[in-house]
């Protein structure tokens, strides 16, 4: 070894001190602390705006499909007219009314209200304006339903359509369709606090809508009178007939009284002014008010009698107002003050004190006489008031004794004729009032304001129902993207990958398109715009993307580069003690790929000083040798077989410190070859003379050969091609890779949509302006040095 590649040597192992002492704390937390939190539920609303950014192609799908929809069924619509008539529905009154009605308080009732807003939306009004108008002949009216239109069509093709001369009975069927339709057009509108009623009615035709609003107000008004014209009939036929009876009843009676009369020979005082008069009966009236006059007066005599007699002479009305008492009650009240003033001082024996007892005692004793006095007169007036009260009652029996049996019949006969009398003029009275308002056509209902046809629409409301389809189609738009989200189980982006699978995300690689300048446009349609998938092209020697390869001449991507140094730095990082000298780069299934992200990665590795071999171990399908655009012809299998030495067959891939192992002819039993010995020696004796061995395998569900390789290298790198593998089967990969002894260091998200996603943001010099790299510890230099990203 000359002295330029010991200094190399030297150089590189300085580099990797270095490395490990800067990021050690932080490599060791990953490998050895690493725990799976499970995130707590909050509303991420930023998760929520990338989430409809990534669908929104559904979104837009869901939205114009109903805005289209809407749109067309509200072009195709037939425009609906509505014409208004205002009535006014005032109190019930008699035709005729009286001084008091007039000054009474002008309110119509709820209930009356109601049943008049009933009556308004009747089958029996109804009926009316369709017979009036002839509606059941209008297809408007008559059409049948739309489901079934079409039997209706195919029955009724073959006979000409023709309507009858005259008005015949109508199909009660279609009679019945058209009453509903009528039903449904008819809008009964009562305006608050009020007495006004609107009644709208829609229609196809303008005319026809004002037509049928005036005539259904028109016929309600006309209905109205004839009903009362209806009752007030009725009633006056009831009353003619009652009124005979009645008379019949009364000129009977009246001849029963006078007959009675003329055989007791009744005397009877009459008068213009008066009724007719029985003598005995007023002295008998008379009688009887002198002994209420008497009772009454014996009433409050023996009210102040009890008193006296219960010794409350207090309450009595007149002892109140007795001068003498009075000035007796004062004098005495002077002197109890006086007596308890001397008291205060003075002895009870004391000459004065004896002297004051001595007046108030007298003057106790003189109040007791006037009372006594007064007692004395009240009773003397009760016993008078009994006798008096006693005279009376035994002249009004001995009157009444005189009073025969006659004069009471006569009362009775007496009474029956005014009886019958009242109840004939009464009914006569009636009879009257309903023939004067059978002859008047007054109705308390008033039509305010007829309906003249309408000029424009009111249905359909092309901004309303346009807004209201944009909105739902948004809506339901939305809800698709979180339903489709939801159901969709691949893994995206890292925290799926650290929650679901427990590793770190190493390396994000961006889907090509979106980097060219083209996030969501139509470019995506173009055969230009390829991502990483590492998929053939057909050719055999190229790839069609110049930027499959981030060394290649042309266009370079800074967000591309960036993200493979991103990931060399989380390989070197990766573990504590030193990175892995030899890789495997594998995947779930086909296509994700593995191949591509491998090869840039050796390329990486090589730019900052490291040897790097690529052993492309996929002998199913190979395809190192068309990304650096190279035929082959000896390889790998060419070593496994044993016909060559490995190192004979290592070719320089054009880039410093980075050689390739080709597959070489695609053997017929490629496990058998990798489970040989030679392939693990191979691995051996490559870490020996190599920094960085990276082997690109097969996919590990559908073959065993990453198995085979997973357990002879330091580390696996999984690839996976982000929102399109399902999370499952990666877990299978995982459990295949783990079940023999493989160390899966982490995964290498591929074709992330950045921008949807929020992971980067690139300015115009292609750096990123916000957030970190992909892997999170350390962003490299254009001269391919590692530097802490902060």
């Amino acid at each position: 070894m000359n002295e330029q590649d010991k200094l190399d040597l030297h150089d590189r192992s300085r580099l990797k001190r270095e490395l490990a002492r800067t990021f050690e704390g932080r490599v060791v937390e990953l490998a050895d602390s690493y725990e799976i939190l499970e995130p707590e539920e909050t509303l991420d609303f930023r998760g929520y705006a990338r989430t409809l950014r990534k669908r929104l192609p559904t979104v837009l799908i869901v939205f114009f499909l109903l805005f289209s929809v809407a749109t067309i069924a509200t072009l195709k619509q037939k425009p609906v007219y509505r014409a208004q008539v205002l009535l006014e529905i005032q109190k019930e009154n008699p035709d005729i009314p009286t001084i008091q009605e007039l000054y009474e308080l002008d309110s119509v009732s709820d209930g009356y209200l109601r049943s008049q807003y009933t009556i308004l939306g009747s089958e029996s009004l109804a009926r009316r304006v369709i017979d009036q108008l002839r509606l059941d002949t209008l297809r408007e009216f008559n059409a049948p339903k739309w489901w079934s239109w079409s039997g209706q069509k195919k029955t009724n093709s073959s006979a000409p359509q023709a309507f009858a001369a005259g008005p015949g009975p109508p199909d009660r069927e279609v009679y019945q369709r058209v009453l509903e339709r009528f039903e449904d057009r008819l809008n009964i509108n009562p305006i608050s606090r009020s007495r006004l009623v609107a009644i709208q009615f829609d229609s196809h035709d303008a005319a026809l809508c004002a037509r049928v609003a005036n005539s259904l107000a028109e016929n309600y008004v006309e209905q109205n009178l004839q009903a009362r014209w209806d009752a007030t009939q009725k009633a006056a036929n009831w009353l003619s007939q009652q009124l005979l009876g009645v008379k019949a009843k009364l000129e009977k009676s009246e001849e029963e009284l006078q007959n009675y009369a003329r055989r007791n020979d009744l005397v009877f005082l009459e008068s213009d002014k008066e009724p007719t008069r029985n003598v005995e009966n007023e002295q008998v009236e008379q009688l009887q008010e002198e002994l209420t006059k008497a009772e009454a007066d014996r009433y409050e005599k023996e009210a102040l009698y009890r008193q006296v007699a219960a010794g409350e002479y207090e309450s009595l009305s007149g002892m109140s107002e007795n001068k003498v008492i009075q000035d007796l009650t004062e004098r005495s009240a002077e002197l109890k003050r006086e007596y308890a003033r001397l008291t205060t001082t003075f002895t009870p024996d004391y000459p004065r004190v004896r002297e004051i007892q001595s007046q108030i005692d007298e003057i106790a004793t003189a109040i007791q006489q006037q009372r006594k006095s007064a007692a004395d007169r009240i009773t003397n007036d009760y016993l008078a008031a009994v006798r008096r009260e006693s005279l009376v009652r035994d002249a009004l029996r001995e009157e009444q004794k005189q009073m025969n049996q006659v004069a009471a019949q006569y009362n009775i006969l007496k009474r029956e004729v005014d009886t019958n009398k009242q109840l004939y003029e009464g009914l006569l009275q009636r009879l009257k009032e309903a023939s004067v308002s059978a002859s008047l056509k007054a109705s308390n209902i008033r039509i305010v304001d007829s309906a003249e046809p309408p000029t424009k629409p009111v249905k359909p409301t092309i901004p309303l129902n346009l807004g209201i389809a944009a909105i739902l189609g948004l809506g339901l738009g939305m809800c698709a993207a979180f339903v489709q989200e939801r159901l969709d189980d691949t893994l995206k982006g890292t925290d799926d990958v650290e929650r679901l699978l427990g590793l770190s995300t190493l390396g994000l690689i961006p889907a090509v398109p979106q980097l060219n300048g083209n996030h969501h446009g139509v470019s995506k349609l173009l055969k230009h715009t390829k991502a990483l998938s590492g998929k053939e092209n057909g050719n055999g020697l190229k790839v069609d993307a110049a930027w499959d390869r981030i060394d290649a001449e042309g266009t370079q991507h800074a967000p591309l580069i960036e993200a493979f140094r991103s990931l060399r730095t989380s390989i070197l990082l990766s573990t504590a003690d030193h990175p892995p000298s030899s890789l495997l780069v594998s995947s779930t299934q086909p296509g994700e790929g593995k191949t591509t992200i491998a090869s840039n990665l050796a390329i990486t590795l090589a730019q900052v000083g490291q040897r790097v071999l690529l052993v492309d171990a996929d002998l199913r399908s190979p395809s190192v040798h068309r990304l650096f655009g190279t035929r082959e012809t000896l390889g790998l299998v060419s070593y496994l077989t044993g016909h060559e030495d490995w190192r004979t067959v290592v070719r320089p891939s054009g880039s410093p410190g980075l050689d390739l192992l080709f597959c070489g002819p695609v053997p017929p039993n490629p496990s058998e070859l990798l489970s040989s010995r030679s392939m693990g020696e191979l691995i051996r004796s490559a870490q020996g003379q190599y920094d960085f061995v990276i082997v690109d395998s097969a996919p590990v569900l559908a073959l065993a050969d990453s198995r085979i390789l997973a357990k002879l290298v330091s580390g696996v790198l999984l690839v996976v091609k982000n929102a399109t593998i399902p999370r499952e089967q990666i877990k299978q990969t995982l459990s295949c890779i783990r079940s023999v002894g493989g160390a899966v260091l982490g995964v290498a998200l591929n074709k992330v949509d950045l921008h949807t996603n929020g992971y980067y943001d690139y300015n115009a010099d292609g750096l990123p302006s916000e957030g970190a790299s992909a892997g999170g510890f350390l962003r490299v230099d254009s001269q391919g040095t590692p530097q802490q990203h902060r």
